[in-house]
């Protein structure tokens, strides 16, 4: 309208005496014109959109009430509009509102792996109607990955809407790992101990290796600052070394189980004693490193906050999309989707072993891990590629510390409930393969910085890994 125009015309002929009006001169530096400003939210707009428009917009407001105010005289020239005066100030604050159909419907529709949420019905269907194990596994195999997605989606909003990074940190390290921990429960009741084993493991190098070298990757050739020859990116040393101790710690816990189990000493007990003997002492251990991973989340979160916070303050502003409740809502309902498509496809593992030739070892340290990492996998790379590397470090290594200081002795204790003999003896291969992932993520990210080579070898690492794994026999 005509007003708008000339308060248009205003702006500009101030903007450009930027000596005399300095707040106006970003309006000159920013080389946009007004007609690229925005002029209020549009209902074609994404709302990551919607809410830099409506905040541009209150800039420009502001701006306007502050060129009236100046050539009234009512302020002298450079000094500011009084906050109590601002426009803006009054204005509801969209930050605190929620839309939770559109939320939900973005973190259900928005990605194409939704799609393949339509094969849960299809596992239901497979299980029940005996179409087959290898049909069985398949289906709710590739079922489990979107809801591993849909949980950590809903894990993040929940705990963005609480607003509390104590809170928030406790529930990624309760709910980031929800699918091993269902795994683990239905596999035990199944009596499945090595596949126990070998997905806990796998879900260790599984984010240790692939995801945190997916990462590197990914975030290494992605363009930044028109930058990618030479390209580093660099994150928190010391949370990246304190992590790695507790990895260090954890294998020694696994290691030395199993040493006690191979020494000659040990040959003085019968079989039967010899497995009492390791059963207990895993026992003992299982406490011992579960009060270490509580002493971690009470260094982490409480008293060295400032070790593992992010150097940038982005995500200060950052709004919830869906409220806390609707969130948690949707945390529960997806939690049992999972708890019954796990159960599914756990209990066909012994026909698709029996008639694919697969090994419980594969299956359990490269498959599973896959779909319980799904989450993490997708958003470690998105956080790398928008150069958010500590939160990318968190959600890689923090889940495997994760899995290592609390899901494995908790398998233990959930073993000795059930009355299952699970123990932290994971056999001289295994650990050996566990101590040196550890050792080599460890000598890559302990400078501090990364690029995309670096990645790459960690992928080659898996790549071994799981080689490795795909020839060990059943009866190994």
């Amino acid at each position: 309208d005509a007003t708008s125009d000339a308060h248009r015309r205003v702006l500009f002929a101030m903007a450009r005496n930027s000596e005399t009006y300095a707040p106006l001169s970003s309006f000159r530096e920013s080389k946009l014109s007004m007609e690229e400003l925005p002029q209020g939210p549009s209902l074609s707009h994404t709302p990551a959109q919607k809410m830099m428009a409506m905040g541009l917009t209150k800039e420009l407001v502001r701006a306007r009430r502050d060129s009236i105010s100046r050539m009234s005289g009512m302020l002298k020239p450079g000094e500011a509009l009084p906050a109590s005066t601002d426009p803006s100030s009054s204005a509801p604050k969209p930050l605190g509102t929620y839309n939770n159909l559109a939320a939900l419907r973005a973190i259900l529709l928005s990605d194409a792996i939704s799609i393949m949420l339509l094969l849960w019905p299809v596992g239901c269907a497979s299980y029940y109607l005996g179409w087959g194990d290898e049909w069985s596994f398949w289906i709710n195999f590739l079922a489990m990955i979107p809801l591993a997605k849909f949980m950590g989606d809903a894990t993040e909003e929940l705990a963005v809407g609480l607003k509390s990074e104590t809170v928030g940190g406790l529930l990624n390290a309760t709910f980031g790992n929800a699918v091993e921990l269902i795994l683990m429960t239905q596999m035990l009741r199944a009596g499945e101990l090595d596949v126990v084993k070998g997905t806990l493991l796998g879900s260790i190098l599984s984010n240790l290796l692939l995801v945190l070298g997916m990462s590197f990757f990914a975030g290494g050739l992605t363009r930044h600052n028109g930058q990618i020859l030479g390209k580093e990116q660099n994150f928190s040393k010391e949370a990246v070394l304190t992590n790695m101790t507790m990895l260090f710690l954890a294998a020694a816990t696994f290691a030395l189980p199993t040493a006690l189990f191979c020494a000659p000493s040990m040959d003085a007990y019968s079989p039967e004693e010899k497995d009492t003997v390791i059963l207990s002492v895993s026992r003992w251990c299982s406490v011992y490193i579960m009060s270490a991973y509580g002493a971690f989340l009470l260094f982490q979160l409480c008293t060295h906050t400032e070790v593992f916070k992010s150097g940038d303050g982005d995500d200060e502003g950052e709004a919830a999309s869906l409220s806390p409740m609707c969130a948690f809502t949707l945390l529960f309902v997806v939690t049992c989707f999972v708890a019954a498509s796990s159960e599914w496809l756990v209990s066909s593992i012994d026909g698709l072993v029996e008639n694919w030739h697969m090994s419980k070892a594969f299956i359990g340290i490269v498959l599973l891990p896959i779909v319980g990492n799904a989450c993490e996998h997708a958003g470690a790379i998105r956080m790398a590629v928008v150069e958010k590397v500590d939160i990318t470090i968190g959600i890689a290594i923090g889940s495997s510390t994760q899995v290592a200081l609390f899901v494995v002795p908790a398998s233990v204790l959930a073993g000795w409930a059930m009355g299952q003999p699970m123990d932290l003896q994971f056999g001289a291969m295994n650990t050996t393969v566990m101590i040196f992932s550890v050792l080599i993520a460890f000598s890559i990210t302990t400078d501090g910085s990364s690029n995309w080579f670096e990645g790459w070898m960690l992928m080659t690492a898996y790549g071994v890994v799981a080689t490795l794994y795909w020839f060990v026999p059943n009866d190994a």
